[in-house]
């Protein structure tokens, strides 16, 4: 599908670009979110695509510059990692300059965790402010209130995981052709009075 963008400005080579922390979703969510993308034809770039030897934080920054969509994938440990934090710095980037669509999803995460910087989410930060300067950490933090404030999916006990995936899909191809509207039950806009939420779905 990526092809069908190449009139644009700017060109984009991929549909979306995924960011996790691999130990938590790698061998569930994960896969069965990119396969559902894959059988959708919607041209995904995922780390393991890159080659031995290749400067990974160089690569993958072009990879998000080149991608229409990106999907954030924040789990428990997902703000332990400096180059996840990295990678969103440059989403959040793109997003700004290149009008790139950002879907935040939470995975058996409350997204006020990541939307306050609480229990995993400030514990990490906590640490990382101990290595790192301030500065570094202070953007981190904005960039990561300012991502989980967009709108996206909770995932939990009480939603199943294939119909949130086949929602993500939905919503992924509508924005990137468009088609008739449809009800996307999951999706919310954080911070806004007029939500649409699932039942049993609440992000505040």
């Amino acid at each position: 599908m990526a092809s069908s963008s190449s009139a644009v400005t700017p060109p984009w080579k991929y549909d979306a670009f995924l960011s996790f922390r691999g130990a938590d979703v790698r061998h569930n969510f994960l896969r069965h979110l990119y396969d559902a993308l894959d059988q959708n034809e919607i041209e995904t770039f995922i780390d393991y695509k890159l080659g031995a030897g290749e400067e990974i934080s160089r690569i993958l920054l072009e990879k998000i510059e080149q991608s229409n969509v990106s999907i954030v994938i924040f789990s428990k440990n997902y703000a332990d990692s400096p180059w996840c934090l990295e990678e969103l710095e440059k989403i959040l980037e793109c997003r700004q300059t290149l009008q790139q669509i950002v879907i935040p999803v939470f995975y058996h995460v409350d997204p006020t965790h990541v939307r306050e910087l609480s229990n995993s989410y400030g514990n990490a930060l906590a640490e990382h402010q101990r290595k790192i300067s301030s500065d570094k950490v202070d953007n981190w933090k904005r960039v990561l209130i300012e991502i989980a404030n967009l709108k996206g999916w909770h995932f939990n006990d009480t939603k199943k995981e294939p119909e949130l995936v086949q929602e993500i899909i939905d919503y992924i191809m509508k924005e990137l052709k468009p088609l008739s509207s449809s009800n996307f039950g999951n999706l919310v806009e954080i911070g806004s009075c007029n939500r649409k939420v699932d039942d049993s779905e609440y992000f505040m």
